[in-house]
């Protein structure tokens, strides 16, 4: 498929940095094997929720090794924002009643670029991360945030009181953030923090003694308390996704988009680091690939990642390079010290920023979605999250073949972060309406 459309990235300026070098591979990119599917694997959409704000509630789903389906979702009331859970036993043809997640009225931020974040024990737990946000005047857009943490011990019938992850350190905002847990129990966090500090007038204001850039913390007792936060990387965007994934042997990785260079001619281009101690250390930043995606802006994507069980790493992203841009699939052998010739998924002379989403199932095959805003971007010269509208594809890799779904799943326009998850058998994705109504489509794998 080629796109395109007449729309562009909304710019947001970021400080100079340095130069960095790191592993990468050169730049070749392999066009592989596409097969078309004719019909889609998905079921007919059902909505999980209606919400009448003119907003962009952001969605998330995980699913247990039993086939439970867990949705997650932001709703607006009387200017009250919430998060909900409903949960799904007969393969997503029906839910249950809505679990509030946050005891706390009003404690989330309603942000459409990141969905809270949903993920389980072993035990019955279920662990759910996301933003607040409080005014702040002198803070980037008057936006102070802060991140919370929960836990239910009942499989989502309840959940406890929550946390401020890094309460007790200096004061910093957290951005962009995601959460993984490993097959050990333990929780991995990875967010955007922007240090800041209070001013004489008693309000917060940026702290420029301080780094700001990618920072970690995990739990080791199932969330009760999580370790100090650490620097990963100081040069990040300030406003593209960080994502996370862990597995049972140790491996933790971090993904973000880092900046190489300053002014007009720097580089963003996606990143992974990865840990082989369970998080106690990291590796310097490897370029996932070298796209020189020249930008001096932010265009809110991230870089997905899943780990198969032979313990492959598998990565997509985006890049709006001038020769390469697209959204492209790679994978690593090596615990992320180098990664595979990337696989195209959707590219063309022009394709706007949207975003793209990865899972592997119980039998490795792995299962990507993503957005399609050809035509649909009610901006036709600049993009701006708020503006889009897209329908989302689907496709599976299996043994290197890219096998792509012709149609969308959704019947009408998406406008919103779309997320992906698969277990036992299942795999299900959810996003949201125009019309802010919350979907969830699954396939039987």
């Amino acid at each position: 498929m080629v796109i395109a459309v007449g729309v562009s990235a909304f710019a947001l300026t970021s400080s100079n940095t340095d130069v960095f070098t790191s592993i990468i591979q050169e730049p070749v990119v392999l066009e592989g094997k596409i097969s078309i599917l004719d019909t889609n694997p998905f079921s007919a959409p059902l909505t999980i929720a209606q919400s009448m704000k003119v907003a962009q509630p952001a969605p998330n789903v995980t699913i247990g090794d039993d086939g439970k389906i867990y949705v997650l979702y932001q709703d607006t009331v009387n200017e009250q924002t919430n998060i909900f859970l409903k949960t799904s036993t007969d393969n997503g043809e029906s839910f249950s009643d809505p679990v509030r997640v946050n005891l706390l009225d009003n404690n989330v931020a309603l942000d459409g670029r990141v969905a809270p974040t949903i993920q389980l024990g072993d035990d019955g737990e279920v662990y759910v991360t996301w933003a607040n946000s409080r005014y702040e005047p002198n803070m980037f857009m008057g936006n102070y945030r802060q991140l919370v943490f929960t836990q239910s011990f009942n499989d989502g019938k309840s959940f406890e009181p929550s946390i401020i992850i890094g309460a007790e350190e200096l004061h910093s905002g957290k951005y962009f953030q995601h959460m993984s847990v490993d097959d050990h129990g333990g929780i991995h966090m990875a967010w955007l923090d922007g240090p800041a500090k209070m001013n004489s007038t008693g309000y917060m204001e940026k702290d420029k003694s301080r780094d700001s850039g990618v920072k970690y913390t995990q739990s080791l007792d199932g969330g009760m308390t999580f370790e100090t936060t650490k620097l990963i990387d100081a040069d990040a965007c300030p406003c593209c996704n960080v994502q996370t994934a862990a597995d049972g042997e140790g491996n933790v990785y971090i993904s973000w988009r880092k900046v190489f260079g300053s002014g007009d001619t720097q580089v963003r281009d996606m990143v992974v680091a990865s840990s082989t101690d369970s998080g106690k250390t990291f590796s310097g930043p490897v370029k996932i690939h070298d796209d020189g995606f020249q930008f001096k802006g932010c265009v809110h994507v991230g870089a997905p990642m899943a780990i198969d069980s032979e313990g492959t790493l598998h990565v997509a992203w985006y890049t709006g390079a001038t020769e390469r841009q697209g959204m492209y699939y790679a994978t690593s052998t090596d615990n992320g010290q180098s990664f595979s010739d990337p696989m195209p998924i959707l590219t063309g002379d022009w394709v706007p920023p949207q975003r793209i989403f990865i899972t592997v199932d119980n039998t490795d095959t792995v299962w990507l979605t993503w957005e399609d805003a050809t035509g649909l971007s009610t901006n036709e010269e600049v993009w701006r999250y708020g503006d889009t509208q897209a329908l989302i594809f689907t496709a599976q890799v299996i043994d290197g073949e890219l096998i792509r779904s012709n149609s969308p799943i959704n019947l009408s326009d998406a406008k919103s972060l779309t997320n992906i998850d698969s277990d036992n058998g299942l795999v299900s994705i959810v996003w949201t309406e125009t019309d802010n109504s919350i979907k969830i489509s699954t396939a039987e794998n």
